[in-house]
This record gives C-alpha cells, sequence and structure tokens, in this order.
C-alpha cells in the first residue's frame, strides 16, 4: 500500500529540523494536482520572493530598531518621539525568498540590516537634524520566525485536507477527492488572511558599514 502524500507532508512539517524548502515543494506539488491556484502562488512566492509588494502575508511585516550612523560612535539607536512615524520607520515587510532568509539565518546570530531609501533618509535627517545614512536593525528571531509561521500554515492547510478527506495515495488523488478540494471553502480560501497591505524592504547580512551588531 502506497503512502499518503498529504500525511508525509504533515509528518515532514512537525520536524524541528525540516527542509522548509522541500516542505515548501512537496505542498506545490499537492496544491497543484489539486487544482488549488491561489495556495499554488502563495508557495511559488515564499520560493521564489514576492513580486507584489501590495499582497504580501501580515507574518512578513517585522519591527526592527531604527539606527543612525554616526561617525564617531558607529551605528547609534533613533528615537521619533511620535508614534506613528515611528511605526513608518520601524515596522517594514521582507518580500526575499524563503531561501535568502535560511541563507541568512545559517551560521549567523548577528543582527541584519535592512536598506531604507534614499527619500526615505532625506525625511529622516529633516526630522532628526543629523543627515546621515539611516538602517533599521532586524534580529535572527525575527527571521526565523517567518520560516516557522510558513511551516506552521502548511502543516494547518494539510491539517484541513486530511479533515476533509483528501489524503491522496503515493502521488495522486482521486476525482472525488480534487471535487472536494476545489469545492470546500476552507480549503478554497484557505489563504485569504494571509495578507496585508505593507511596505517592502531588502534584508542584508550585517557588516561593519551595514550595520552588524554582536
Amino acid at each position: 500500500m502506497q503512502t499518503s502524500i498529504v500525511l508525509e507532508l504533515q509528518h515532514d512539517a512537525l520536524k524541528s529540523d525540516s527542509d522548509i524548502l522541500g516542505l515548501l515543494r512537496k505542498a506545490h506539488l499537492i496544491a497543484r494536482k489539486l487544482g488549488l491556484k491561489d495556495f499554488q502562488e502563495w508557495v511559488n512566492n515564499e520560493l521564489n520572493g514576492y513580486k507584489d509588494t501590495k499582497n504580501i502575508p501580515s507574518y512578513r511585516n517585522l519591527h526592527g530598531e531604527l539606527k543612525a550612523w554616526n561617525p564617531y560612535h558607529g551605528w547609534i539607536v533613533v528615537v521619533i518621539p511620535d508614534n506613528t512615524l515611528e511605526r513608518t520607520f520601524t515596522q517594514h515587510t521582507v518580500s526575499d525568498p524563503i531561501a535568502s532568509l535560511k541563507g541568512l539565518l545559517d551560521g549567523s546570530n548577528a543582527a541584519f540590516a535592512c536598506s531604507i531609501s534614499g527619500e526615505a533618509c532625506k525625511l529622516l535627517g529633516q526630522l532628526t537634524g543629523f543627515e546621515t545614512k539611516y538602517a533599521l536593525q532586524i534580529s535572527p528571531n525575527a527571521i526565523s520566525n517567518i520560516i516557522e509561521q510558513v511551516k506552521n500554515k502548511v502543516l494547518d492547510w494539510s491539517i484541513v485536507l486530511e479533515e476533509n478527506g483528501i489524503l491522496g495515495e503515493g502521488l495522486s488523488f482521486t476525482k472525488e477527492e480534487k471535487a472536494i478540494a476545489q469545492a470546500e471553502p476552507k480549503i478554497v480560501n484557505y489563504i485569504s488572511n494571509f495578507w496585508g497591505n505593507v511596505s517592502e524592504m531588502q534584508i542584508q547580512q550585517g557588516t561593519e558599514k551595514s550595520m552588524q551588531t554582536k
């Protein structure tokens, strides 16, 4: 008797050391065989990066610590008294592929720097009276949480499939399973709560100039 690919996906997602890329590829295979285009698109975005910055999942929205480059003291914390402006400059979203995020975490405990546009730096200079480079420092735990959130969502999705009698045999699904998958709202609309309108940022590993901390 062949094993169920859906149960295999559950087993993989439960492993603390599971390969996130392999997990997403298996989820993509299942979604494609079941004709679940929205879930396929989500997996593709996680694997290849989000091109549409208006539709990025809210779990990729991170909070960081805004810092400014001081030629005498290095990177120093910037305090913005206005709460709305503070949120504007310290909350950003990550559009990078999951592999890039995993690569950043492998073998590094340093914080990461998110680049800020020249226009935003100019505005910050006007607000603080200090014209210099600005960057947003993000902790490794915040990056790691994105990967864990993706694992959790794949696991939960596989449980929803099982609860609706969709297991698959080997790499195949019956016509009945495909019909259920495309008719059940909980499955078809599964990713509807993932999204949030947030701004894009690019993450780079810390260096002396891009704000590595110890």
